[in-house]
């Protein structure tokens, strides 16, 4: 969460308190979002960036958990704006993420990874069936 946090330190302003500029360096009840508001965004930044990457060998992990951040920090800006810059701030971290994406990919690949590489892939279904046959269908 502190990771996230970093990429949007003016998020983790004190809300609640009137008058308060303290930085909290992460989320919780006295940020907008709340924790549970950040967290839930967090979540889900995380499946698409593993789905693009394929099984992770574990040199990569940082660089994934990078653009896993800035994908979080982008949805929770665009999630929460404070102003009308925070749309093209959430476009600019997207935009980082998008070539440490592409970084990650590459150097997954390069290391043995990727799509295809996780054992468990090859216990996959394909949902590639044979077509029924003619008689099939008088049993209906």
């Amino acid at each position: 969460m502190m990771q996230v946090a970093a990429h949007v330190p003016y998020m983790t302003v004190d809300t609640v308190t009137p008058g308060s500029q303290k930085y909290w360096g992460t989320f919780n009840t006295q940020t907008t979002p709340n924790l549970d508001q950040a967290l839930l965004l967090i979540a889900q930044a995380w499946p698409p960036v593993a789905a693009a990457a394929g099984g992770l060998v574990e040199s990569v992990w940082p660089l994934a958990q990078q653009v896993a951040a800035l994908r979080a920090a982008a949805a929770i800006v665009r999630a929460y704006p404070r102003d009308n810059g925070d749309l093209a701030r959430a476009a600019a971290l997207d935009a980082r993420a998008d070539a440490d994406l592409k970084r990650l990919i590459d150097a997954n690949e390069a290391a043995g990874g990727g799509q295809g590489s996780d054992p468990a892939d090859a216990l996959m279904p394909l949902y590639s069936f044979p077509p029924a046959p003619a008689w099939g269908d008088w049993l209906l």
